[in-house]
């Protein structure tokens, strides 16, 4: 795990050094550079895999025509370097390596063969032609820029801010969508001109010729995926042999590795099969001690972390919630480089920091298991669709009106409030879409200044959205065509950015077993009755755990993990609240509406609305803008 950049730039006082510096947290082991033909290549390297020099970047072929920066792992380096032959002598143990002579052999079709997590750049010093590629699922982080004959991308967003060509405009639709979902899906970052590389894709340009950089794709998603198997039990058994796979791959490392341990049915299951596969293998676990949350709808995790941790006898690290604190939060909002309204980073923050100090630098997580498996709330309706369905249409209607009265100050009923919204199927796109809504589109619009709403006069939020699911056969079924968007979208654009940002921040590289690329296209494959049986979200998962872990984990009922945010917006961010979100100071920049932001904290302080979150999201853009934008 480490961090990249890449520029080209004809600037002549240009010096690429300096320019690595706000990424030097994403590897503090080790610094390379590359300098040819106005292209700056720098790694910053966090050793995991071969901890020699051998594995030092940036990295070139043994005739030194190819030359690559890296950052990620690549679970099946030991198969590809089978495949690709024996003529190559290799000089280290480093997957890094692999990947230079797949792509010797392959070209970009290499990319596809990978079975891991990577953010990576190839240049071909015969032919000046550079490549740069991101992972199927989009695990790691990929910015860039490109502009006339300019061209960067990295690994952070924040090592683009002293490029002399770089535009700072705005991106308000961005900021839209930092509000309407707290983060923002597809490749819209704040900036207008810097843009995420989407998953699965990758940039092919000539050095002298960047405005021509044209972007393919190299990853299609298994949507129709035919079933290998019938009976549940050939199901339970093929994923059985899959997540072993996946967790043995994942552990392969020359340094500590550990775990987070929520007690939840995903880490729990990951943390089985490790002892499962090496039973003598002492495992650590680390989890939150949080019950100042319960007030909030969430569940204190630490009995059922404390359960797993006496049945497969591991040790298990307890981190207060008490430590956990808001002030914490414009350094977070700093290493995440988006404005997403969360703060759940401020925990997988406080987890990692102290994991490198105990002397861990990879931490096993279990993202993933809800997104391919049906594991959230929202799910459950699909199951139910084939009785709801039969109602007559009248009778749903009012019941989606109906829910519009419902209060959103009590957590169990704001989430049926949106369950209920897509009730009556006359729109199927709009219900799947409306899931992603933090606050609906007519809402978000109110918090924005006149001049800021002309300017999004044709803003969509759902467009990216809607593009994919026009792509998508009638075959699939709706349920498919969520977990698609909610995997593709809102696990690398949401979770795994804060993830990654956060664990780097601390020099942690965080690993997914569940997002392995055979893990993956296994899930897609499952039909739907396996993954929703009545009520029972996470169906066939739960049957394989019934071979690892007891009953109370394996049934613990699906709760939400994050901080107080409730809490704290009533109390520690009020002085944040008062400085950021004043009318004079939102006169000043021109981009809320000062009106509309004052009715929505006054509602949240009243209790007429459950605004906390919405108010976050104002705060975290606040934030942005103060570090990185105005």
């Amino acid at each position: 795990m480490c961090g990249i950049l890449g520029f080209i730039s004809k600037d002549e006082k240009f010096i690429a050094e300096e320019k690595g510096l706000n990424i030097k947290h994403r590897g503090p082991d080790d610094t390379g550079y590359y300098q040819s033909d106005g292209l700056k290549l720098i790694h910053h390297r966090l050793s995991i895999l071969d901890l020699s020099y051998k594995g030092h970047q940036p990295m070139f072929s043994h005739d030194e025509r190819f030359v690559i920066i890296f950052n990620g792992e690549i679970y099946n380096h030991i198969e590809l370097r089978e495949r690709i032959g024996s003529g190559v002598v290799y000089k280290s143990q480093s997957d890094t390596e692999t990947i230079l002579y797949a792509y010797e052999k392959w070209g970009v079709d290499a990319f596809a063969e990978l079975n891991g997590i990577f953010a990576l750049a190839i240049f071909d010093t015969h032919s000046k032609e550079l490549i740069v590629a991101r992972d199927p699922f989009g695990v790691k982080p990929l910015y860039y820029f490109q502009s006339g004959d300019a061209f960067c991308f990295g690994s952070e967003l924040k090592s683009f801010l002293n490029f002399p060509d770089l535009d700072k405009s705005i991106d308000y639709s961005a900021l839209f969508n930092y509000i309407q979902f707290l983060w923002s899906p597809g490749s819209r970052t704040p900036f207008l001109n810097i843009h995420k590389l989407d998953s699965g894709t990758y940039i092919r340009l000539h050095i002298e010729r960047p405005s021509e950089m044209q972007i393919s794709r190299y990853y299609q998603w298994p949507l129709n995926a035919k079933p290998k198997f019938r009976s549940e039990k050939q199901w339970v058994d093929a994923l059985d042999t899959c997540m072993q796979q996946a967790v043995e791959r994942q552990l392969q490392a020359d340094v500590p590795v550990g775990y987070f341990v929520s007690g939840g049915l995903d880490s729990s299951l990951l943390v089985a099969i490790q002892k499962h596969l090496y039973p003598d293998r002492a495992i650590k676990g680390y989890t939150i001690s949080d019950a100042i949350n319960t007030s909030e709808g969430f569940e204190e995790d630490l009995p059922f972390a404390q359960m797993l941790a006496s049945h497969l006898n591991i040790d298990l690290e307890i981190i207060s919630s008490n430590n956990i604190s808001p002030s914490d939060f414009d350094d977070m909002i700093w290493h995440m480089d988006e404005p997403q309204g969360d703060a759940v980073p401020l925990y997988i923050s406080a987890i990692s920091k102290l994991a490198r100090a105990q002397g861990h630098v990879v931490l096993i997580s279990g993202i993933g298991g809800d997104d391919l498996f049906a594991g959230y709330r929202r799910h459950l309706a699909y199951s139910l669709d084939p009785y709801t369905a039969k109602l007559p249409l009248a009778f749903r209607r009012f019941i989606k009106n109906t829910s519009r009265i419902l209060p959103d100050d009590v957590p169990g009923l704001r989430r049926l409030k949106k369950v209920l919204s897509g009730f009556d199927f006359t729109n199927m796109n709009d219900r799947l879409l409306g899931y992603f809504d933090w606050i609906p589109t007519e809402e978000t619009r109110k918090l924005f200044s006149d001049p800021v709403l002309q300017a999004l006069a044709d803003y969509n939020p759902h467009a990216v959205f809607l593009k994919d699911l026009d792509s998508i056969s009638e075959a699939s079924s709706n349920l498919t065509k969520q977990l698609y968007l909610e995997a593709k979208y809102y696990l690398p654009e949401h979770n795994l950015n804060y993830t990654d940002k956060v664990g780097m921040k601390h020099g942690i590289e965080i690993r997914v077993p569940f997002l392995d690329k055979d893990l993956v296209e296994l899930s897609f494959s499952i039909p739907d009755e396996f993954k929703l049986k009545g009520k029972t979200t996470k169906y066939i998962l739960r049957k394989l755990a019934e071979r690892y872990l007891p009953p109370e984990i394996i049934h613990r009922k699906k709760t939400g993990f994050g901080g107080p945010v409730r809490t704290w917006i009533k109390s520690e961010f009020q002085t944040a609240i008062d400085r950021d979100l004043s009318a004079e100071h939102m006169k000043s920049q021109g981009i809320f509406n000062p009106k509309a932001v004052n009715q929505l904290i006054q509602a949240n302080k009243t209790g007429k609305r459950d605004a906390a979150y919405s108010i976050l999201a104002l705060l975290a853009i606040q934030s942005w803008l103060r570090q990185f934008g105005r």
